[in-house]
């Protein structure tokens, strides 16, 4: 039987929001992902800003993620303390290949660490913090 990926306990992180990034959070906290792209160029970008790269404008549209997919990641072990267990945690890249391929930095979870691989598909699942939902993922589904 394979180990099994925890979440990192994030309950006490504060997330810093500003301007930019509150509407990501405000989304997240209704349990939707949602990325931000120009609304001149129509590109996608990542860390929201006051100014699109590629353009310069200020114009952005907030949409949804779409499917994501592991680009990277690496299994690092916990082990634990007095109040809580040895653990497996995954933190990894995790890409978006129809927002133009942004990526987040998130925690793979529930999911056999012999079952994770670069470019297994991902279902978005969430993990509190102090103010704010954060997401991570676990392994999608397979169909038979």
């Amino acid at each position: 039987m394979s180990e099994i990926s925890t979440a990192p306990d994030l309950s006490a992180l504060v997330v810093p929001m500003d301007v930019w990034t509150r509407p990501f959070w405000d989304a997240a906290a209704q349990g939707d992902l949602k990325l931000v792209r120009c609304g001149a160029c129509r590109r996608y970008r990542w860390p929201p800003g006051p100014f699109c790269p590629h353009c310069r404008s200020q114009s952005v549209e907030w949409t949804a993620s779409g499917p994501a997919v592991i680009y990277s990641f690496t299994v690092v072990p916990d082990r634990g303390g007095p109040d809580r267990p040895p653990s497996l945690q995954v933190p990894a890249l995790v890409e978006f290949p129809e927002a133009d391929g942004v990526r987040l930095l998130a925690a793979i979870v529930d999911a056999p660490i012999d079952q994770i691989a670069i470019g297994a598909r991902l279902e978005l699942a969430w993990s509190a913090a102090a103010n704010a939902q954060i997401p991570v993922f676990r392994l999608a589904e397979t169909a038979p």
